[in-house]
């Protein structure tokens, strides 16, 4: 596939939605490996914190519905979906990945779309998920007012990302590790590496802890909380309609 002509900088300020698309198809050969590579194995714990979260939530339900958002491979829709009478259904912009996604989890409905105008009725969702991809939707905004949108009232988003560490010394070194180091390796094993040097660019301009929270009750949400995971590396937060 062609190499973006965007820089890292640069498509972080424009955050055009083929652009992300295009690089997803890019990486998605290698993806599932180099997430578990580079993260050390530690966002296998990420998502199974996050689905603990919604299984907590969903106490008394008997069938609830999940929507996983920007699934990418599918990790964790197929989390979700070991939670007791889960019907879940998962969607990503990049067709390159729902190929892999479809391939590994054949039991999971997974749809083509994007989060600025998901395909579903208001009201759909018991839960609506996303794992390290809201920071590449196109419009913030729009995004969490669509998850809102067709959660049922009183329902939940669940919503994991990166996180850049508040102690400075955590932070100096993630910072290394995540703009000299992790590109490096990256490079090593993916044939580009583009999508490498964007992710310490996305994390960095992407609102965290309050900010998010903030953004998250503007649209919609009526609370919201956020949880710090592993040295403060990721961030889980919890969103109530």
């Amino acid at each position: 596939m062609r190499q973006p002509k965007e820089t890292a900088k640069s498509l972080n300020k424009t955050k055009s939605r083929s652009s992300i698309r295009n690089m997803f198809d890019e990486v998605a050969p290698t993806y599932d490996f180099l997430n578990h590579l580079l993260s050390l194995g530690i966002d296998n714990y990420w998502r199974a914190r996050a689905t603990a979260e919604a299984k907590k939530l969903l106490t008394g339900i008997s069938s609830p519905g999940i929507l996983d958002v920007a699934t990418g491979t599918g990790d964790l829709a197929a989390s979700m979906a070991k939670i007791s009478g889960a019907r879940v259904t998962a969607l990503d912009l990049s067709p390159e990945m729902l190929v892999i996604a479809r391939k590994k989890y054949p039991n999971i409905t997974f749809h083509e779309g994007y989060a600025e105008k998901l395909p579903f009725e208001t009201a759909s969702f018991d839960i609506v998920s996303a794992g390290f991809g809201v920071r590449n939707f196109e419009n913030l905004d729009q995004g969490m007012q669509e998850f809102c949108r067709v959660l049922k009232p009183g329902a939940h988003a669940i919503i994991i990302e990166p996180m850049i560490p508040r102690n400075t010394l955590v932070k100096k070194l993630y910072l290394i590790y995540f703009k000299k180091v992790l590109p490096k390796i990256a490079a090593l094993f993916s044939k580009s590496t583009f999508a490498y040097d964007y992710l310490p660019h996305s994390v960095e301009q992407f609102p965290q802890a309050e900010d998010f929270t903030a953004v998250l009750k503007k649209n919609g949400f009526r609370k919201a909380d956020y949880f710090p995971m592993t040295f403060e590396t990721s961030i889980l937060y919890v969103a109530s309609k």
